[in-house]
């Protein structure tokens, strides 16, 4: 199939899918070694819907802050290009509901916490957090946990803590649904201010990065960039503005840049060769925060000489990417969950960028680029059309999570982004 009918079949088979794990209240979750049942409450977002207990599929059926402002941003863009009111107001109303569903995560009472150590299978209570530590989680704690259950319960479990992204991202995605004509109702405002006030105090403190990983509690670029970002984008609707927090977090991402390298470093300060500095999540930073222009911007040379230098990192180390015109990304070069092959997300983000790009150059050539990862997109989906978190890097085979809410998301923003360049722009394809 050519690429444009390729893309257009996918995006709503991936809207489709995406939206199973919206509200999922049909499905039921049982996690007996730690007693609980788990289903989903609505305005909730499930990673992935698919039943896993690390065995050997990771288990994310959780509401995660990050990955769940992602799905809803996408959500907001589906509801601005919806072909019907029905459909508008269909997807208007999954978003009303995540509103409602984070404010009342942002409140919940945990001062007279159950512990679950007594219900819990001994040898899984190594997993457990300490009962203290859940009662503790009020205010800003509350706000900087990076997951929940998705029946609206706090996470018992252990993870990478704190993380302080997700209010960013989420003030993000009620932006972009205000922006598109959403109603700005009181529920929506309280919750953009309440993270966006967040976002403020926290601007630049070291916490843990994009990809969880449990020994990097420091300076990301991609938590400053999306932090900075909602700041910026936040001075459209709410009468706070943050310029401390805004110049704060302007001196830390220049800070990522190696002037050695030529490349942004995906932690500060910058040390070690170009290959171990960068990370494609400087490529979603630069796509979520949306800055309108200048550094850290679609229009940021060192954006493009970043992203080169993963083009050719992974060209090189991917035996999947052999003949590709168009390179699978990974995350890093060090990474090796679940094999550290190639994602979706990370992929996609080169893809958009180049689109991204064309819409504000008239490029045509940005557009043929970023249809090469299109086009290895789609070598890798397989023939059902479910996108897993990543593929293997030698045989190109689903493994992690399978299907991923994330993934869908960013395939179907991606998709709009190619169309709007294609309109704008014109396609010699």
């Amino acid at each position: 199939m050519e690429l444009g009918p390729w893309i257009e079949k996918q995006a709503r088979l991936s809207a489709d899918l995406m939206e199973h794990a919206i509200s999922a209240t049909h499905m039921r979750r049982t996690r007996a070694q730690f007693g609980q049942i788990i289903v989903p409450a609505r305005g909730s977002v499930l990673a992935s819907p698919a039943i896993a207990d690390w065995n050997p599929e990771p288990d994310y059926y959780f509401h995660w802050v990050r990955d769940s402002a992602i799905v809803m941003r996408t959500v907001a863009e589906l509801a601005a290009h919806a072909r019907d009111d029905a459909e508008r107001r269909r997807w208007t109303r999954h978003f009303e509901d995540f509103v409602a569903f984070s404010l009342r995560l942002t409140r919940l009472d945990l001062r007279n916490f159950d512990s679950h150590s007594g219900r819990s299978d001994p040898a899984f209570r190594k997993f457990l957090r300490r009962d203290e530590d859940v009662r503790a989680l009020t205010g800003d704690a509350l706000l900087g946990e990076p997951r929940f259950n998705p029946d609206g319960t706090v996470d018992i479990l252990g993870w990478s803590r704190p993380q302080y992204d997700g209010p960013a991202l989420r003030a993000l995605a009620c932006g972009r649904f205000l922006a598109a004509g959403g109603r700005a109702s009181a529920e929506i405002l309280d919750l953009l201010q309440l993270d966006l006030d967040f976002t403020g105090r926290h601007a630049g403190e070291t916490c843990i990065g994009p990809w969880e990983e449990a020994g990097e509690n420091a300076h990301h670029y991609y938590v400053a960039l999306v932090q900075f970002g909602a700041l910026v984008h936040g001075r459209r609707f709410l009468a706070r503005p943050a310029p401390e927090a805004e110049a704060r977090l302007r001196r830390l991402l220049d800070a990522h840049w190696s002037a050695e390298n030529g490349v942004y470093a995906a932690i500060a300060p910058p040390a070690g060769g170009r290959d171990d500095l960068i990370d494609s999540a400087c490529l979603l930073g630069v796509l979520d925060a949306d800055l309108p222009d200048g550094a850290h911007s679609v229009d940021d040379p060192g954006v493009w000489a970043t992203l080169d230098a993963l083009d050719a990192l992974f060209a090189r180390e991917f035996p999947i990417n052999r003949g590709r015109v168009a390179p699978a990304l990974g995350r890093s070069r060090r990474d090796r969950y679940f094999g550290g092959g190639a994602w979706y997300v990370t992929t996609l983000a080169a893809a958009a960028l180049y689109y991204r790009g064309a819409i504000r150059s008239a490029d045509q050539g940005l557009i043929a680029r970023g249809d090469a990862f299109m086009a290895t997109v789609r070598d890798l989906t397989p023939a059902d059309g479910h996108f897993s978190e990543q593929v293997d890097r030698t045989t190109g085979e689903p493994t992690s999570a399978r299907d991923l809410t994330w993934s869908y998301a960013a395939f179907i923003s991606t998709a709009y982004l190619r169309a709007d360049a294609v309109r704008r722009v014109g396609s010699r394809s």
